[in-house]
């Protein structure tokens, strides 16, 4: 993960946290001082194939954090 995919994640996370939903896509924006939302989207898309994010298309905040639990057998 690159340092403003981790940045992002980081906003996730903790906007999530803060307000029990996702931030629009304007707001991840604004949080992590980008200007463009295909730039978000690119790395949404790029967190998503790495499995630390998830969403459904087309639903507005839709974003998950995917937390993978190690559970010992």
């Amino acid at each position: 993960m690159t340092k403003s995919q981790a940045k992002l994640y980081k906003f996730i996370k903790n906007y999530i946290k803060k307000h029990g939903y996702a931030p629009t896509y304007n707001e991840m924006a604004k949080g992590v001082n980008v200007k463009s939302k295909s730039n978000i989207h690119s790395k949404l898309t790029l967190l998503k194939k790495v499995n630390k994010i998830d969403w459904t298309k087309a639903t507005a905040r839709s974003v998950e954090i995917v937390e993978i639990i190690d559970i010992e057998h």
